[in-house]
């Protein structure tokens, strides 16, 4: 890329900026330089799209903290998933509060040297907002079932935080079915009202679709099998749409409006199992 296609960087940084654009590129965006985004109070570096996601990126020489957290509102604002970061050269060294206060901001920090690029801090999604039960007040078990969720979650990696929720609601529901059926406690109705006999085995293959109808078939529900078949049936959708379908419009939406809601529900349902 040649010298002159920046306008706001100094002649120094273009190196920089142009490792910048191989390396977002190659991980899939769709780079524009120096796009003014609609209603972005100035210009960033680059602009870099992938679907579902924006990443804001300022290449420069500091860490200027006024015009980082103008970036960073914009983006909380956005209502879509819309991430911020800086990229410096590698010859420029941040101090540790610097660093630490992009890592509060949940801002993503680059390092640019002649032929890489290194990321130091991972960008989040700035414009999510949701604020989880307090994990401390549960016991070990039951972090150790959600611990993982909920550090996708600190570092706005929601996305990735509700897959991993679901898949722990998902194994604890069929740990709970087949500790239950082996005691007798639970008995599945088929369709003509009698028992069935189901094995183990069969229950560790059933979706989250597939345990919600499960436990909707239960025999003389009581308030926990209750709790759980309108937790599964309640998230599935999401859970199909984040797992198969998460770079469609429609689902993202869904996605953003319900998680918060969701992981409220799912920690219900662990309650109710653990």
């Amino acid at each position: 890329m040649p010298l002159g296609t920046y306008n706001t960087i100094a002649v120094e940084l273009v190196e920089y900026a142009d490792r910048a654009v191989a390396f977002f590129e190659s991980r899939g965006y769709r780079v524009r330089i120096e796009h003014a985004e609609l209603g972005c109070p100035f210009t960033p570096t680059l602009t870099c799209n992938r679907k579902p996601t924006t990443m804001l990126v300022e290449v420069a020489a500091k860490l200027d903290q006024t015009r980082l957290d103008t970036l960073i509102k914009f983006a909380k604002s956005s209502g879509r998933d819309t991430r911020v970061a800086l990229c410096v050269p590698n010859t420029i060294q941040l101090s540790p509060a610097e660093t630490q206060r992009l890592i509060q901001w949940g801002a993503g920090l680059y390092v640019a040297t002649g032929d890489a690029v290194i990321e130091q801090c991972v960008p989040g999604d700035l414009a999510l907002h949701v604020h989880l039960p307090d994990l401390a007040n549960h016991p070990k078990e039951f972090k150790d079932k959600l611990g993982s969720a909920y550090e996708q979650f600190d570092r706005r990696q929601w996305r990735e935080g509700f897959e991993d929720a679901c898949q722990a609601l998902e194994v604890e529901a069929r740990r709970y079915l087949v500790r239950w059926i082996r005691t007798g406690r639970i008995r599945i109705l088929d369709k003509n009202g009698l028992p069935r006999a189901i094995a183990a085995r069969q229950v560790n293959k059933w979706t989250m679709g597939q345990l919600a109808v499960e436990f909707n078939n239960i025999q003389a529900q009581n308030l926990n099998d209750s709790v759980i078949a309108k937790a599964l049936e309640t998230i599935n959708r999401d859970r199909v749409g984040v797992a198969h379908h998460k770079r469609k419009a429609v689902t993202e939406r869904r996605l953003r409006t319900n998680v918060g809601q969701h992981m409220w529900v799912i920690v219900a349902a662990l309650n109710a199992m653990l």
